[in-house]
């Protein structure tokens, strides 16, 4: 199990208004036994709800990425030979959740149960249990961003084939770097786009593509290496870099040795959650 975890915040909200609340999906999801809680989110991709509990008005639980394939060897003196298990092997992702304000804590590990895994994994099991999820912001430099002249961004993305569905005033770059790392089989892209030696500022669309593009990089949906804004605050004054990234709330920790018990490493990490939730009250 490993070591070291880090934790993302987001808002929760109901893509139907008048839809059932994250409450209720995980009542009726955990009433059912283990194995009828699984779904396939894709190709070998199976997640279900381990654990589910209230705990001081605030809801606590674990999903599961159930893997049935691409197991590790056991490693003896001699050599290595296969993993000696008769069923299939799995991974946890603990999450918290403060319904009082909508703030989700998760784990974040997007080889396991990325955050947008887990929104599809409660629409995956009835499609009432819609969700959408978004980055709780330090907002310091994106208040900048949006109130000042932008003169120009960049983007660096890592495994640009692998781009999740991103909204509207993103889909142009999408499009441009999927193309382009088809064309050249680059690993790593980056794009960069602004006004040079011109007077003025970009339009208000690359300013929203940068929201998006942040959504994405949130929700696990894009490798992203680089998110950067250069903003004039006063006409005079050279262009402010902020780095755009590094405004996602997160919380790391390193927990240590950790047995080899499922409850016990669950517990450790829901006690960070609940830490860290309460910090960023």
């Amino acid at each position: 199990m490993t070591t070291k975890m880090s934790v993302r915040f987001y808002e929760v909200g109901k893509l139907d208004p008048k839809g059932p609340v994250l409450k209720t999906a995980l009542e009726e999801i955990f009433k059912v036994a283990p194995n009828k809680r699984q779904r396939q989110l894709g190709g070998g991709y199976i997640v279900r709800l381990e654990r589910y509990a209230e705990d001081a008005g605030e809801l606590e639980g674990e999903l599961t990425r159930v893997r049935t394939d691409d197991f590790p060897f056991e490693v003896h003196d001699d050599g290595v030979r296969e993993l000696a298990v008769n069923g299939p092997l799995g991974h946890g992702v603990a999450f918290r959740f403060r319904p009082a304000d909508h703030t989700l804590a998760i784990q974040y590990d997007t080889r396991e149960v990325s955050p947008g895994r887990a929104v599809d994994y409660f629409q995956q099991y009835d499609a009432r249990f819609a969700f959408q999820i978004k980055p709780r912001l330090d907002v310091k430099n994106w208040e900048k961003f949006r109130a000042h002249p932008v003169r120009k961004v960049r983007i660096g993305i890592a495994s640009p084939q692998n781009l999740g569905d991103i909204e509207e005033d993103g889909a142009a770059v999408k499009n441009s770097i999927q193309r382009m790392a088809e064309a050249y089989d680059a690993p790593v892209i980056t794009i960069e786009m602004g006004m040079g030696r011109r007077n003025g500022a970009l339009g208000e669309s690359a300013r929203d593509m940068m929201s998006a593009m942040a959504n994405l990089f949130g929700v696990g949906g894009v490798d992203l290496r680089s998110l950067k804004g250069w903003v004039k605050p006063d006409g005079d004054a050279p262009a402010e870099e902020l780095n755009l990234i590094d405004e996602i709330l997160s919380e790391k920790i390193d927990l240590g040795e950790l047995s080899n018990d499922p409850l016990a490493s669950y517990r450790l990490r829901q006690a960070f959650l609940k830490q860290s939730l309460q910090a960023h009250g």
